[in-house]
């Protein structure tokens, strides 16, 4: 029989990705999302209109039903307000999954957040290890990132031995099938579609100079698939490009990719003043030097990958505005 794996959040724009990527791989796929599932998915796996930390799923992991769990679901809201049920979706309802998961004896890697380091004070890659390290960052600058740091930090504290499990802090995934997420997705994929459907994009004037990781979705499917299948020391791991892209150069290539479709007409660039500069993450790389050492030969994805999969998503979306 193939190995069973349940997949959380799977209506959501990675669990989407990741669910076909172990279906393609020939697993038996459990997708569990409160939401309907996308109408191109809807019938190549089983679904489940349930919360991930219902009593019925907890104990079908408890029982051994599943070999590996991907835990997608939560709040990703980076607006959303610090409460009960924040905490309880992103920090406490995980460790509930993750006792079940030990209990049953499955493999658990869940979603972690790049935004756990919060405001780098160096513009150079920031390793695991350096959350709390108050001269390389500053820690959460919002309720979801420190959701997210506590959840991390249980984890490591929690599960020293008998749980095999992997969380990982995403950087700034983008990719297609992401237009469901609205202002929650990825900077670049918002550009691509300002610039392949308007003809603009629209910057912070403080921030042409800023940077961020971004890390195609296929790549972070292709990790989460490699990961089930072969064991790696339980920590929380970084994932993302390694290097940082400034919005500079990506308004260069949105320039560049928008003379190519429009012909002379300019792009045009908007530069608006920053109303949350205090909680806006200027700088963020991913040092994936422990991902490296415990997984060799991962999938990466290099710079010139990068603005690839930007050219095919901007002609994806203008594509989509001509029709």
């Amino acid at each position: 029989m193939n190995p069973h794996v349940l997949v959380t959040g799977a209506a959501g724009f990675i669990g989407r990705h990741t669910t076909a990527a172990f279906h393609r791989a020939g697993y038996e796929v459990t997708a569990l999302d409160l939401r309907a599932a996308p109408g191109h998915l809807a019938g190549s796996v089983r679904r489940q209109r349930t919360p991930f930390a219902s009593r019925d799923v907890l104990d079908e992991i408890a029982a051994g039903r599943y070999r590996t769990v991907v835990h997608q679901a939560g709040i990703s809201d980076t607006r959303a307000v610090a409460g009960p049920e924040l905490d309880d979706t992103n920090t406490h309802g995980v460790l509930r999954l993750a006792e079940a998961c030990r209990t049953g004896g499955a493999r658990l890697i869940y979603a972690s957040s790049h935004s756990v380091y919060g405001t780098l004070h160096h513009r150079e890659p920031i390793p695991e290890h350096a959350d709390s390290d108050p001269a390389r960052c500053s820690g959460p600058l919002n309720p979801y990132a420190a959701s997210k740091l506590a959840l991390d930090q249980q984890m490591r504290s929690r599960y020293r031995t008998g749980l095999d499990w992997v969380g990982l802090r995403y950087t700034n995934v983008f990719g297609p099938d992401e237009t469901d997420k609205g202002p929650m997705a990825s900077i670049l994929s918002q550009l691509l579609r300002s610039a392949a459907g308007t003809g603009e994009v629209r910057l912070f004037d403080d921030s042409l100079t800023a940077a961020r990781d971004y890390v195609p979705v296929e790549t972070v499917a292709a990790t989460i698939l490699r990961l089930a299948r072969q064991q790696v020391p339980a920590a929380v791991y970084n994932l993302g490009a390694g290097f940082a892209v400034s919005f500079a150069e990506i308004t260069q290539w949105c320039a560049r990719l928008h003379r190519e479709t429009r012909g002379e007409k300019p792009l045009r660039v908007t530069l608006m003043p920053n109303a949350v500069a205090a909680a806006y993450q200027y700088y963020t790389c991913a040092e994936m030097t422990a991902l490296d050492t415990a997984l060799p030969g991962r999938p990466t994805v290099s710079l010139q990958g990068v603005e690839t999969r930007a050219a095919e998503l901007f002609h994806a979306f203008g594509t989509r505005e001509a029709a």
